[in-house]
């Protein structure tokens, strides 16, 4: 008798588990943004590198316990795909000339890797040469300006080599993080300097992400900024902009910088990118998909459609229909 009863109780002790943690899961379920329902999502912003290779990585530093691994094509798809992902660009994680040629190797059988934003030194003597040799993949589609030292974007060399990129019909990705309001007043100049350039700034154009309203300074330089037609911002990497780790999820923690980003560039030059691997350290793929999405699906369908994936089209060149 012991026994019956202790079994019944058994199996209804687990049934009432069961149900409390189905009621646990929708309720979760329930309070996380969607999907986006998109034609195409395009992801503009990931990184490739394999730590094992025998001549190293620059980046990141062995040091650094949750990126310092491979992360390679296979891993990517596996979280990418299931979120709606469609298709990616790649974009440098090396100063290394002969890193553009590695990462297009790497992907070149997988056209879920639609293009690569590589690095070519803006100081080379050389810059038309190899711009000409990479551009042959049809695939490389620019370069990102990050070199190890800081590039004077006023430099005659560095302009004359925007130049060429600008006529070679490529893209500039442009990494200001930490540069503060400094940062996106280079970009403005230099958007002047070079009006015919698709210039396309990372990562919310670096701002450090506080939750607190930014400075009058900050959003003036944004304004004037985003007069220039050539210039798109990637509102991307919200979670290493972050100031608090891990980041918050909640999308209301990010609408002081994405309200003025969205009133300066407007729904035509806003592009989605994620940031992954670097996404890992404030969580996973998913959250922040759905993240952007709460705040964009706001915006109404069209502009959901161009932040995920017509905007990307039009700065990289990619042939989306």
């Amino acid at each position: 008798m012991r026994i019956r009863v202790s079994l019944r109780f058994g199996i209804l002790f687990l049934a009432l588990a069961g149900l409390l943690k189905s009621d646990s899961v929708t309720a979760q379920d329930a309070k996380s943004p969607p999907l986006p329902a998109v034609k195409h999502l395009i992801d503009t912003h990931i990184h490739l590198f394999d730590s094992t290779r025998p001549e190293g990585i620059p980046w990141p530093p062995a040091d650094d316990k949750v990126l310092y691994k491979p992360h390679l094509p296979a891993e990517f798809s596996s979280v990418a795909k299931p979120t709606g992902v469609t298709g990616v660009v790649v974009v440098e994680a090396s100063d290394r000339l002969e890193d553009n040629r590695w990462v297009l190797d790497l992907v070149k059988d997988d056209p879920f890797y639609v293009a690569l934003v590589g690095n070519i030194d803006p100081y080379r003597e050389d810059f038309a040469k190899q711009l000409r040799r990479l551009k042959k993949d049809k695939r490389f589609v620019g370069i990102r300006a990050r070199n190890s030292d800081p590039i004077d974007y006023k430099d005659p060399q560095v302009l004359k080599n925007f130049r060429k990129l600008a006529k070679a019909g490529l893209s500039l990705d442009i990494l200001a993080n930490g540069k503060g309001v400094e940062g996106v007043r280079e970009v403005d100049e230099l958007a002047g300097h070079v009006p015919d350039l698709r210039i396309v700034v990372d990562h919310v154009l670096g701002y450090d992400i506080d939750g607190n309203p930014p400075s009058k300074e900050w959003l003036d330089a944004v304004a004037s900024l985003s007069r220039h037609e050539n210039v798109f911002c990637k509102v991307s990497g919200l979670y290493q902009r972050c100031t608090q780790q891990p980041a918050p999820h909640d999308p209301e923690h990010y609408r002081t910088v994405l309200d003025p980003l969205f009133e300066g560039f407007g729904a035509d030059r806003l592009i989605y990118g994620s940031n992954w691997p670097c996404t890992k350290k404030s969580g996973d793929y998913d959250s922040f998909v759905r993240l952007v999405n709460a705040y964009f699906a706001e915006k109404g369908q069209e502009a959901c459609e161009k932040y995920f994936w017509k905007n990307a089209a039009v700065a990289y060149g990619l042939p989306l229909e």
